[in-house]
């Protein structure tokens, strides 16, 4: 996942204009084939995964693994269902505010009533694509053209922006992926074992990727994919726990609702902590006060 600020406000100002891409990862962002590159190769990834369990794995594996081969049967469905609900579902989209019907009527109201001089309206939080007044976790999405409700970050592996509509599934995808992969690199280590006499590494890797490649193949991708969807669920799940975007975490330095100033002094202070952990997870998957 990169998480793509979508927002190119400095405090809270913004332009939604986007930026000329200049490094790799923006570019590999905002690229349209790129964009539809990775959900293709996930779900790609699954299907020979799949296929090569069914035709080299399946047969004796439920003798030698029982419980590696149902975790990751189960682990399969049930990724691609959330991966499919997830890319398709609403990740809370607003939709613009209509001429004559926008926030800048909204703002000019604020001004002109009787509180306007006490609390003057802020006007930074004005998105000037959509005409909409962004909350404090509403961000604008060049990827979507759509301020997003409650923005996580821009997902180039679902090719999706992950907001408050599809959050909650987003750690639920993240976590049955992380499980399925652990589960089958397990059940191919087990397996291969069963098909190759172990005698020393190498010749043992050797005999294995010459006599079962699809095997080691699947093996190897697993490997190289599953520590990033681990560091992907810590990441996630730090954030739940202190009732933080991913946006906030790399960001929270341009936000000034964050820092307070005490004794000449500016200190962070989240103000979307309820207090505790158990609030915060309460917050995330029960409440929606966030």
């Amino acid at each position: 996942d990169v998480e793509q600020p979508c927002d190119e406000d400095q405090g809270e100002a913004a332009e939604h204009l986007p930026p000329a891409p200049h490094t790799f990862l923006e570019k590999l962002v905002l690229d349209d084939v790129l964009q539809k590159f990775f959900p293709t190769f996930f779900l790609v990834c699954v299907s020979l995964a799949t296929l090569e369990y069914l035709t080299d794995l399946r047969p004796s594996s439920y003798s030698l693994a029982p419980q590696a081969s149902l975790v990751f049967e189960s682990g399969v469905t049930l990724s691609v269902i959330l991966f499919l609900w997830v890319a398709l579902a609403d990740p809370g989209k607003l939709p613009p505010r209509p001429v004559g019907r926008s926030g800048v009527e909204d703002l000019m109201l604020a001004i002109d009533s009787a509180a306007g001089d006490e609390h003057p309206p802020n006007f930074s939080r004005l998105c000037t694509t959509t005409w909409i007044i962004k909350g404090l976790r509403t961000k604008y999405c060049t990827q979507l053209e759509a301020c997003i409700e409650g923005f996580d970050h821009y997902c180039i592996w679902l090719n999706t922006a992950i907001g408050r509509g599809n959050h909650r599934q987003f750690l639920c995808l993240a976590l049955a992926e992380s499980v399925t992969q652990l589960a089958h690199i397990w059940l191919c280590w087990t397996m291969a074992l069963s098909f190759v006499p172990y005698e020393s590494f190498f010749s043992w890797c050797a005999s294995v990727v010459s006599g079962y490649p699809a095997l080691a193949m699947m093996a190897f991708l697993q490997c190289m994919t599953a520590p990033g969807i681990c560091i992907l669920v810590c990441g996630q799940t730090y954030g739940c726990l202190a009732n933080l975007t991913t946006n906030e975490l790399i960001n929270y330095r341009r936000y000034a609702h964050f820092w307070v100033t005490a004794d000449g002094h500016k200190n962070f202070m989240n103000p979307f902590d309820k207090g505790d952990p158990a609030r915060n997870c309460l917050d995330f998957w029960w409440w929606r006060r966030r």
